[in-house]
């Protein structure tokens, strides 16, 4: 029961300081505070995170496993290649909907330049442009020039997400149209640019007739 008594406390401090951290900035979050609402001792930061930042990281961290396990979730296997690539990108705007803060709180931080941090964005964000080159047949190896357009692609859509969070004024299907053309337009620039890239003839057939979805 002991045992299980620390992990409880452990976690207390983590979901209390992610409440906290999510919705202030974090030089105006005090450990006083988040001890205090967790209802535990103030010594149990220093005991299980060291400080302060060692206890913003555990939140961060927590964040990234929840994002990293939603993508792990399989892609659909019904519908053409940009169905596809849609749905994939509607689910994966409706689970950031549901962590809108969290997601802003990782992807922008509240710390400045922060290494491990950094990384944690970088994996999920890769994380991310794997499971959409899985779901339009893109296998690996990736091209190098693919894995660097993927990348920008993957920034890009996480800014579109935070704008459409803050604004609240951008509806989900706009996102996924905006995402999809600019993912073909950037599979396809790549393409030129490196004619070694092989992409499957459904992808192929993407870049030349994919249009904007106006019946929605």
């Amino acid at each position: 029961m002991a045992g299980r008594n620390v992990v409880d406390r452990r976690r207390a401090l983590i979901d209390t300081a992610r409440a906290l951290f999510t919705t202030r900035p974090y030089d105006q979050v005090t450990t006083t505070e988040i001890a205090k609402t967790a209802g535990v001792a103030y010594g149990l930061i220093a005991h299980h995170f060291k400080s302060k930042r060692g206890l913003y990281r555990a939140v961060m961290s927590d964040i990234a496993d929840e994002i990293a396990a939603a993508q792990t979730i399989p892609a659909i296997e019904k519908g053409d290649l940009v169905d596809r690539l849609r749905e994939a990108l509607r689910n994966h705007i409706s689970y950031v909907d549901g962590y809108a803060q969290s997601f802003v709180s990782l992807v922008r931080g509240h710390l400045g330049s922060d290494a491990e941090q950094q990384e944690m964005i970088d994996a999920l964000r890769w994380l991310g442009a794997q499971r959409i080159l899985a779901a339009i047949g893109v296998s690996e190896p990736i091209s190098p020039v693919v894995r660097t357009a993927m990348r920008g692609w993957v920034g890009q859509l996480d800014e579109m997400m935070i704008d459409r969070i803050k604004g609240g004024d951008v509806d989900r299907e706009t996102v996924v149209e905006l995402a999809t053309a600019g993912l073909l337009a950037t599979l396809r620039t790549a393409q030129r640019l490196d004619d070694s890239i092989e992409l499957a003839v459904p992808v192929t057939q993407a870049l030349d007739n994919v249009g904007l979805r106006v019946d929605r």
